[in-house]
């Protein structure tokens, strides 16, 4: 309030220093609009005018740039300081135009501000209904699958999620008996079944389209699918051991809206995607970017509730992009202006008490904004384990996640299984995909792994920040199923390392 009533304390005194003029001359009109609150159907807002006779002020779903006799030919009369506008509907984001005239045709400039409406009990499912707080866990595996397997891997990846395939990241085994292990599950990919990206990328292939994201969305939510072979793992374990102490999370990749066709051509197609209620959308425009997330967002939720499952529970959504462009002169800002679409998707999620969780490499763009981005959780990755030439010391690693308040993602592949690392001719990539580690390498992976672990406590962010674990397509599965012993002992340290954390008390 301080800053309005400078303001308008400024333009008084601009208008007291205006030569002789007739009595009768007021200045220019000028309007102040600022959003107090919303239920599901109204908006209320401040308006504050100066030299005016009367401010009118509409709302629409479409971002426009209108004039100010628009503004007056189809808003409400101010009839005071505060505005309440009726008749919007529910979950719905809006945009808020005002203007002031002075006399019959002196019209101050538009002024806008842009808000959602919120949603009714009845949009809320049993899950989000129950949340006394947005989830967050302390610790989180990356389960890759939805796309088309990586034919770079000198080894079959199995194309499909099963309840085997799950079991060594919910539980493990050592000399004390069977033990609970990740509290949340990430389905993610970035590509689809036939090789489209689900994200920004510049390989030139095109951007997944809606018939593609319901794609994704089936093969982790359908009966049969992916997350209920993982409810069922979750069932045998607790069978045997009892049940956890409260549901495993489970988190949906959100793809990238991107606005091309393909994003390495800028004069491709921006109406690829589809459409949502009858209307195409152009991923030139944020507010139909916006839309399409929110479609996504419903998708998962409507597929997850019918789901049925038992011991899992939607946490919410995950950003696949590892890098937020969100402020003008940053690289493709034009293509990418995440500060206009995350915050936006953010509060859609959070109004229905569903989180937005992201994980960048180490320097990505957003990282030091990513809470004021709509971000509920954030994980900073390494990238140390694939450091061939040791250019990125991973104690500057812990130096950002200090900085920037996030948690670790650890970090290994099937470079680090001694037992696949054995097999003729495998080979493992660097950070840069050059097949580089063999299996003379493996001691010294594991070093480089433990030292994510030791230089975690050391950082003393153990037990008070959460971790993330990459284990590339199938790492985890093969270490912890290895019959080497190297392997076993290498699987049961990360297993005491996630399973004994303060933070899951």
């Amino acid at each position: 309030m301080k800053r309005i009533s400078l303001y308008f304390s400024v333009l008084l005194l601009l208008a007291s220093c205006v030569g002789k003029e007739p009595e009768d001359y007021k200045g220019a009109p000028a309007v102040q609009l600022s959003f107090i609150s919303s239920t599901h159907t109204t908006a209320t807002f401040l308006v504050e005018s100066l030299n005016s006779d009367e401010v009118r002020l509409f709302c629409s779903k479409d971002e426009l740039v209108p004039d100010a006799a628009t503004v007056f030919s189809s808003g409400i009369k101010a009839e005071g300081d505060t505005v309440l506008v009726s008749g919007l509907e529910a979950s719905s984001h809006y945009y808020a135009y005002a203007a002031a005239v002075q006399g019959k045709d002196r019209y101050s400039s538009v002024v806008s501000k842009d808000f959602s409406t919120g949603i009714v009990a009845g949009d809320l499912y049993s899950w989000e209904k129950e949340r006394g707080e947005l989830p967050v866990f302390a610790d989180i595996t990356l389960c890759t699958g939805g796309g088309t397997p990586n034919s770079n891997y000198w080894f079959s990846i199995p194309e499909y999620w099963d309840a085997d395939r799950f079991a060594p990241h919910v539980s493990f085994e050592d000399e004390s008996g069977e033990h609970w292990l990740f509290d949340a599950f990430l389905a993610i990919s970035g590509i689809d079944m036939d090789g489209n990206n689900y994200g920004i990328n510049n390989n030139g292939r095109k951007s997944a389209d809606k018939e593609s994201w319901e794609a994704f969305a089936s093969y982790w939510l359908d009966k049969g699918g992916a997350f209920d072979e993982l409810d069922k793992a979750i069932g045998k374990v607790a069978g045997r051991i009892g049940m956890p102490p409260h549901k495993r999370q489970v988190v949906m990749m959100m793809p990238d809206p991107v606005m091309f066709e393909r994003f390495t051509d800028k004069s491709s197609s921006t109406t690829y995607w589809g459409a949502v209620d009858g209307v195409l959308l152009d991923f030139s425009k944020v507010d139909d970017q916006v839309k399409a997330l929110q479609w996504y967002a419903d998708l998962v939720r409507s597929k997850f509730n019918a789901l049925g499952a038992s011991h899992i529970e939607l946490a919410g959504l995950y950003i696949l992009s590892e890098e937020l462009v969100a402020v003008p002169g940053g690289w493709n800002y034009q293509y990418k202006r995440w500060d206009r679409i995350l915050p936006k998707i953010a509060s859609y999620l959070n109004e229905r008490n569903e989180g937005l969780y992201w994980i960048p490499y180490r320097k990505a763009d957003g990282t030091d904004i990513w809470k004021d981005l709509g971000i509920n959780q954030a994980w900073l990755q390494p990238n140390y384990y694939w450091d061939y030439n040791h250019e990125m010391p991973i104690r500057d690693a812990f130096d950002m996640m200090k900085a920037n308040g996030m948690g670790m993602e650890l970090e290994f592949e099937y470079s680090m299984v001694e037992e696949v690392m054995g097999m003729a001719g495998i080979m493992g990539p660097d950070g840069s995909g050059n097949y580089v580690f063999s299996l003379k390498d493996v001691p010294s992976l594991r070093e480089r792994f433990r030292e994510y672990m030791n230089g975690y406590k050391a950082a003393g962010f153990y037990g008070k920040r959460p971790v993330a674990l990459y284990s590339g397509s199938n790492a985890l599965w093969q270490l912890g199923t290895s019959r080497n012993k190297n392997d076993m002992e290498m699987y049961r340290e990360l297993c005491h390392f996630i399973a004994n954390s303060p933070l899951k008390q």
